[in-house]
């Protein structure tokens, strides 16, 4: 019985999560909007730090847009790479503690489920752990200021048990009820991390302002050095961040690409976005946007550097029997 009430909810479709979502409310900003790209490339206080919270494997196709002239044209088939789940922290000196994205909590690394039920343990299996987000979080000697979802998805949320309660969570508009089958197969861990934790904060819209080809974009401090950039397509409410640091800005674009490869030659994923043609025009404006950063350091949804990971060091799939 279970099997079919299973089966019948994977046809119907579902939710991501029935948690609750308030409007973010970002400070009024004291940043004049006449020239934003010229702050954005001064110098900021933000100290960014990239920590690798697990590591796995992928296929290509999941993560690129394997019918892409540039794709083609790279001779790229589908093949097994190697990804990481990182977590990026952030350090304010006066906000605090932000984390881009939420990486394993702290049980899970030590063998646990933790919020993990159903196909979310599944994926546990695929893992091989690093560092938890409670030691991220321990280590950066400052109190949380927020955590920043580049999209409400599974592999974005799995830390956030070991968030104290109360924390600000900040998301993307319509990102907890777009239905798609898959959700009802990753719905109750998802629903897990976010049971002790207060509204999500969604981006509604509300005060933000152009920043060059990106239409919404939001001072999440007030002081121009935290921006939240809305990237749609990979979700509904798909975003990216960016943060001025002592040495330029840093761009951190979740989903809207995952891949090193992917970014630099303009292509998105197909497999996994809600909207193919759309997360491909957030790709394309974030790339309009880098190309007025000259200082700019990227950061990718599913690797780090490079080393180790990445199209580049492609295997074959195994023969099916």
């Amino acid at each position: 019985m279970r099997l079919v009430i299973f089966s019948l909810a994977l046809l119907s479709g579902c939710v991501v999560t029935h948690h609750p979502v308030v409007p973010a409310a970002p400070p009024t900003t004291t940043v004049a909007a006449t020239d934003l790209i010229a702050l954005l490339n001064t110098p900021g206080p933000i100290v960014h730090s990239v920590h690798i919270s697990g590591r796995s494997t992928a296929t290509i196709e999941g993560l690129l847009d394997l019918q892409h002239p540039a794709a083609k044209a790279e001779g790229l088939v589908n093949s097994e790479i190697s990804v990481v789940t990182p977590v990026h922290r952030l350090i304010h000196p006066s906000a605090g503690v932000f984390v881009v994205n939420t990486g394993f909590e702290r049980a899970m690394t030590r063998g646990g489920r933790g919020a993990a039920r159903g196909f979310g343990l599944a994926l546990l299996n695929t893992q091989t752990f690093e560092e938890p987000l409670a030691d991220i979080l321990k280590s950066a000697g400052a109190p949380i200021g927020g955590v920043l979802l580049t999209s409400v998805s599974v592999h974005n949320v799995l830390g956030l048990r070991d968030v104290p309660p109360g924390t600000p969570i900040y998301a993307g508009a319509g990102d907890t009820s777009y239905e798609t089958p898959f959700n009802a197969a990753l719905w109750r861990t998802i629903q897990n991390t976010l049971d002790r934790h207060d509204p999500l904060r969604a981006f509604d819209g509300a005060g933000a302002v152009a920043l060059g080809p990106i239409q919404a974009a939001v001072d999440l401090l007030g002081d121009g050095s935290l921006w939240a950039l809305s990237t749609p397509g990979h979700t509904p409410g798909a975003m990216s961040y960016l943060a001025r640091t002592p040495s330029g800005p840093v761009l951190f674009t979740g989903n809207t690409s995952y891949t090193i490869w992917g970014w630099e030659h303009g292509v998105a994923p197909t497999h996994g976005s809600i909207d193919h043609g759309q997360n491909a025009a957030s790709l394309a404006a974030l790339k309009e946007l880098a190309a007025s950063l000259p200082g700019l350091k990227v950061y990718v949804g599913a690797e780090t550097d490079g080393i180790g990971t990445g199209v580049d060091e492609r295997r074959p799939l195994p023969e099916e029997d």
